[in-house]
Formats: C-alpha cells, structure tokens, sequence
C-alpha cells in the first residue's frame, strides 16, 4: 500500500520479513572495545569512534 500526499507517495506500507539471524548475530561485529569507557578521548580518536 502507497500512501500519497497531493498525489505524491510518501509512505509505502509492507509486510514484515523477518531476519534469520539472531540478535547476538546481527550485531556481532558492530561494538566496538574501549578500555576506560571515562577516559577523555584525543582529538584522533574521535573518528575512530564514530
């Protein structure tokens, strides 16, 4: 289903297709380590963080 505003789409509407993967799964690899989660971060590590 397309919702439109003044005949423009602006929203489609779908069914849900689940992941296969677990959750533990969809995030292994996207948390990243930090030592002293406190520690005040350099100028140079900020874009490592981001």
């Amino acid at each position: 289903m397309i919702v439109t505003d003044h005949g423009k789409p602006v929203l489609e509407i779908r069914r849900y297709e689940g992941s296969s993967l677990t959750p533990l799964e969809e995030l292994r690899g996207s948390v990243l380590f930090c030592e002293d989660a406190f520690e005040p971060l350099g100028e140079d590590d900020w874009e490592a963080y981001r």
